[in-house]
């Protein structure tokens, strides 16, 4: 993953006219200096801190941290293919179809997936 990943975190803190402080005080911290750490990616952000500027900011973590969303979701599909295409090779059972079925549906909810087809 890249040391610098693109977020909105400054952008949207000033949008609003928040304070680094009053922002850290939102997210439960005591000091400032983190929520620099984070708008100068010093630091990665924790999934609890992604889920609180959601709340603060009414806006999705994916919009706040569109590179670390598309790293993971990257990483997520070619999985996801993987293990599809490796259970479509094995024995069809119950237990498979229904991990045939997720494994479509998390496909189907992906921004990704009209870039790749079922091999």
């Amino acid at each position: 993953m890249s040391s610098k990943i693109k977020n909105y975190l400054r952008v949207r803190r000033r949008q609003w006219r928040l304070s680094q402080k009053e922002l850290a005080f939102l997210f439960g911290y005591r000091t400032d200096s983190i929520i620099s750490r984070y708008e100068h990616y010093e630091r990665r952000m924790t999934l609890a801190r992604g889920f609180a500027c959601s709340l603060i900011f009414g806006v999705e973590a994916k919009y706040l941290f569109p590179n670390l969303f598309e790293e993971v979701e990257d990483g997520v599909v070619r999985r996801l293919y993987e293990l599809y295409n490796r259970l479509k090779a094995s024995t069809p059972s119950k237990k498979t179809n229904a991990k045939l079925r997720l494994l479509e549906d998390a496909l189907s909810r992906t921004t990704k997936r009209a870039q790749h087809t079922y091999v």
